[in-house]
């Protein structure tokens, strides 16, 4: 089955083929993931090439991307409906993943790839059987993007790479990286180049990282080194010098995506927590029915429905070409913290049952830690927030 968009009025934030597109997904997932998901959980690692093999044959990846570059030439909207059902796994390894193929690398390649790059990386990965992964993140250079130290030697024909990423999400499973890398005049935001780098390239490493709090089964990489590795001009993205630029741009909207995801797994706790508690009975009365436990959901329930219109209005602001700064670091901030707590409060009324590593509060309570941090931290939010405001120096 392949998914089908047409222009459908709104008559809410939603189009009925999204609407379509979302049960599509729903049931898709429901039978060929969700089943998976514990042996997947307990061996440490997904199949993401088969996952993602599975959506782009159904039509699922890259919708918004324009036609003659391989996508659908649909809205963001369809980007969140994905989201959305992701976040309503029982994993974020997997949903962090897809995220990270499908709306972090994927997009950077569709905007502003050349057409070789097109044709390397972009058109496999939307069939799913080329894997991308964001390789930005340094021992000294997290949500700072630009203090990277990897280098980018300007060389006949293309650049000459050196230096080592960490951190990197579905990292073991890619077959290419998009690497941000200084050229030898960086001076922020101009001097970098964003490279898309082949893992079978010469010279370049990859190891495993230590086991993590989450994102137990998302292949993490603990390090991509870079010795010397030749990239071709071709597989540049955005102009030379332009790297930083082109990263950050991709950050605003990807934001406002993954806090769809995130909601999503708050509003998927809730209901999980709710259907826990009606079981759950202690001094002859159930859990569930205590006033000040329905009220401690409801304000956690008020919470996540105002941070998805948040959301949705960031979209909105995104699709109709406006400025979506603000919103974008705004419920990134909101999301993270807000996903957390609910994490927190609903592993809690689970009980000892909570504990077990295997229960998927448990799993979502140290999975949740990441939105915090990754794509912009708290902190990085807060400083962007405090300067859009002219509250602080840029």
């Amino acid at each position: 089955m392949t998914a089908t968009l047409t222009t459908t009025a709104r008559a809410g934030w939603f189009t009925e083929a999204e609407d379509r597109l979302r049960e599509e997904l729903t049931e898709h997932f429901a039978r060929q993931v969700e089943p998976h998901i514990p042996a997947w959980e307990s061996a440490g690692e997904i199949p993401l090439r088969d996952i993602l093999t599975a959506l782009g044959e159904r039509g699922m990846l890259g919708l918004r991307f324009p036609v003659e570059r391989g996508g659908a030439g649909h809205s963001a909207w369809s980007h969140v409906v994905l989201a959305e059902c992701l976040g309503e796994l029982s994993s974020d390894s997997v949903g962090m993943s897809v995220t990270v193929h499908n709306d972090m690398v994927a997009p950077m390649i569709a905007e502003a790839g050349g057409p070789e790059a097109v044709e390397r990386h972009l058109r496999p990965a939307l069939t799913g059987r080329h894997l991308l992964a964001h390789a930005v993140s340094e021992p000294g250079a997290g949500s700072d993007v630009a203090a990277v130290a990897t280098t980018a030697v300007p060389v006949d024909g293309g650049y000459r790479v050196s230096g080592t990423k960490q951190w990197v999400i579905a990292g073991m499973y890619a077959d290419a990286y998009a690497v941000l890398a200084r050229l030898p005049e960086a001076k922020p935001p101009f001097g970098y180049v964003l490279l898309m780098v082949p893992r079978s390239a010469e010279g370049v490493t990859v190891g495993p990282a230590d086991p993590t709090l989450g994102m137990r089964a998302a292949g993490v990489a603990g390090s991509v080194r870079l010795d010397e590795v030749f990239v071709p001009q071709s597989d540049r993205l955005g102009g030379h010098g332009l790297g930083l630029v082109t990263q950050l741009r991709q950050f605003e909207p990807e934001r406002i995506v993954s806090a769809c995801r995130a909601l999503a797994i708050a509003a998927r706790l809730l209901r999980d927590t709710r259907a826990r508690l009606a079981e759950r009975s202690t001094f002859g009365e159930s859990v569930g029915s205590r006033q000040e436990i329905v009220f401690r959901l409801a304000r956690l329930e008020a919470d996540i429905a105002a941070a998805r219109q948040l959301a949705y209005t960031g979209i909105d602001r995104w699709v109709a070409g406006g400025d979506h700064r603000t919103v974008s670091a705004a419920v990134k901030l909101r999301s993270s913290r807000l996903t957390r707590r609910v994490a927190r409060e609903c592993l809690h009324l689970y009980g000892a049952q909570g504990q077990l590593t295997e229960e998927g509060v448990n799993r979502a309570f140290r999975d949740a830690r990441l939105f915090s941090i990754s794509t912009g931290s708290d902190e990085m939010m807060l400083t962007a927030l405090a300067r859009l405001n002219g509250w602080a120096d840029d």
